[in-house]
Parts: structure tokens; C-alpha cells; sequence
């Protein structure tokens, strides 16, 4: 319980105390609407149950209605502020079933606000959709990592419910200032070969970070489509007069993949879409649990079933590091 406790007291300093009116809406929430609400975005039947049962419970512990109507009150409030930082908190699952379901039930408080915010910015019905039914996904990564119902990793709802990070296509994509909000990749240029490389690579520069999801479909043409798409659709939600870049920072970029795949791979292909930086930091826990879905397993362990898997794992064994490497490529077709 150690974890957890250091966890919430990370929260706990990061967000004020709750206002009343913050407080009341959570103990107010009735076990119907998160029923609907999970149900709407097809979150399984089994794990709303689970999820739906625990909410009595949850509801008259104050420590938790507390710390959960602190949340939902940050979120609402800096919903629409790209620079406001995104905290990175471990996951409560240590704290037993109200632990694992904290952040379903901060889904289903900010679910209506956050499409409501997306609607009046022009995102498309289909898009809100696909954004919002990213509930399934996590919990099955949760499940396959864990063994055991939750959502993973809770904090990666707060973008999506600020209304800053949406699903297109095969791809999530993130508004974001250059170099200002905390998702940015990190390291970057320096400031002179940012001035010289000039507009879109300054820091404070509108760019949208693309994150990839866990079984994306990342053939080419799936991309051509997501990337045409995202272009329409972000091009009139979040509009830019300048140069703008598209910014990914992965294991999926890391220059040592092209020892072990081959070059017509999805992957591969996927890397030369963008203009790679000579910088990176060492990834090796997230690129195992990225691939392998597992956590706290031994290397001698783990599949070897597909090339990629050997690889990752050839690498670790020679004493290697997997790195997440930033890159770019012009987002509006410059």
C-alpha cells in the first residue's frame, strides 16, 4: 500500500481541494448513468458490472469522493489550456476495486463536457465517437498486462478528456505548443538550431503530437487515409496561419530497428515518414510493455513468436537499450 499512498499524495499536492459544488456532483453521480455511459462507448458488459457495483461503495468513502471531485474539477477547468501541464501518476490498482475504477468514474463525470467541447470545436461526430470509445482498448491492456479489470494507464484519459487529444483513423493526435506542453517531444533542438530551422521548430510553435495506439493498423495505405483525414479534420479544429509540425517520439522511430526488420515492414515504413533527431533517451520498460503487454516478467520469459518480439529482446540481451526517439514531418503538407 505504500505505492498508492505516495501515489495519492502526489495527487493530493498537485490538486486543490475540492469546491463544494465539485464534491456534490460526484456524490450526486447515480450508478445508471455510468451504466449508460460505459455502455455507450462499448465498454464490455462484465466489466460494467464490475465497475457499476463498486460505485455504492465508492460514493460514501469521502477520502476517495474527495480526491476524485478534485480531478474532475481540474479537468473541467483547464479543459482548453494545451500548456497546462498533464500529470504522469503511477496507476491506483494497489488500492483495491475503488483504486482500479477511479478513473472510469472520472471517464463517466468529464464524458459529456468533453464531447460537448469537441462538438463546439467542429470535430466531427465520427471522430468524438472513435476518441471517446478508447475505454475498451485500455481496459483490455489492462487485463492482458495485470490480470485484473481496470483501465491503463488511468492519467492518458486526461488529454482526451480536455479535449486536446483525438482519435483519427489509425492514430491519436494531440494540440500541443512546441517545447511547452509536458507531451512534447523531449529532448529537441536546441534553441539556435530551432531559431535557424525556423518557423514550426521554435518552441511556443502550434504542432500536433501523434501517439500509437496498441494494434494500430500502420500499413501504408491505413496511414495515407488517417493522415488525409486527421489533415481535414484538425485543419479546421485547430487552425494554424503558420508552418505546422507533426511530432512522434517511440521505440517505433529508434534507428535500431532497421538491424533487425525488414525495410518493407510496416514499421519501417512507418519510421521514414518522418525527419529522425539525433537525440533520444532509453525506453526499455515501455517498449516491453508496448510489445509484450506484460509487466514484471523476465526477458528469458517472454514470446519470441514474431521478428519484432525477437528483436526487442536480442537487443536487451546484449546489454542494448531500446530508445524513444523523436521526429517530425510537415503536418499540413508544406
Amino acid at each position: 500500500m505504500r505505492h498508492v499512498e505516495s501515489t495519492i499524495a502526489e495527487m493530493r499536492e498537485f490538486l486543490p481541494m475540492p469546491s463544494k459544488n465539485a464534491t456534490e456532483q460526484v456524490r450526486d453521480l447515480e450508478a445508471t448513468t455510468i451504466e449508460r455511459t460505459l455502455r455507450e462507448v462499448r465498454v464490455p458488459d462484465a466489466v460494467l458490472k464490475m465497475v457499476v457495483s463498486q460505485w455504492e461503495e465508492f460514493r460514501t468513502d469521502g477520502e476517495w469522493v474527495s480526491l476524485l471531485a478534485s480531478l474532475v474539477e481540474w479537468v473541467d477547468e483547464t479543459r482548453g489550456d494545451i500548456d497546462a501541464p498533464i500529470p504522469i501518476w503511477d496507476d491506483l490498482d494497489d488500492a483495491g476495486a475503488s483504486g482500479r475504477f477511479f478513473y472510469f468514474f472520472l471517464f463517466v463525470l468529464c464524458f459529456d463536457a468533453a464531447c460537448e467541447f469537441l462538438r463546439e470545436g467542429g470535430c466531427p461526430a465520427d471522430v468524438i465517437d472513435s476518441t471517446m470509445t478508447v475505454m475498451p482498448r485500455h481496459v483490455l491492456v489492462h487485463e492482458r498486462k495485470r490480470g485484473s479489470v481496470g483501465f491503463e494507464p488511468g492519467w492518458w484519459l486526461l488529454p482526451i478528456l480536455r479535449g486536446e487529444m483525438v482519435q483519427i483513423g489509425s492514430l491519436q493526435f494531440h494540440r500541443v505548443n512546441l517545447g511547452v506542453g509536458n507531451l512534447s517531444p523531449e529532448p529537441w533542438y536546441s534553441d539556435e538550431e530551432s531559431l535557424a530551422l525556423g518557423v514550426g521548430f521554435r518552441r511556443g510553435d502550434p504542432s500536433v503530437g501523434i501517439h500509437i495506439p496498441y494494434a494500430a493498423a500502420l500499413a501504408p495505405h491505413d496511414l495515407d487515409v488517417t493522415f488525409a483525414r486527421a489533415r481535414e479534420v484538425l485543419g479546421a479544429m485547430w487552425p494554424v496561419e503558420l508552418r505546422r509540425l507533426a511530432t512522434c517520439q517511440s521505440w517505433l522511430l529508434d534507428a535500431q530497428l532497421t538491424d533487425f526488420l525488414d525495410p518493407t515492414s510496416n514499421i519501417m515504413q512507418f519510421q521514414r515518414r518522418f525527419n529522425l533527431l539525433d537525440a533520444w533517451y532509453d525506453n526499455d520498460e515501455e517498449t516491453i510493455g508496448f510489445i509484450f503487454q506484460k509487466t514484471g516478467v523476465a526477458l528469458e520469459e517472454l514470446p519470441r513468436d514474431t521478428s519484432l518480439q525477437r528483436a526487442v529482446l536480442d537487443l536487451l540481451e546484449r546489454g542494448g537499450h531500446w530508445r524513444a526517439r523523436p521526429g517530425w514531418l510537415d503536418f499540413d503538407g508544406i
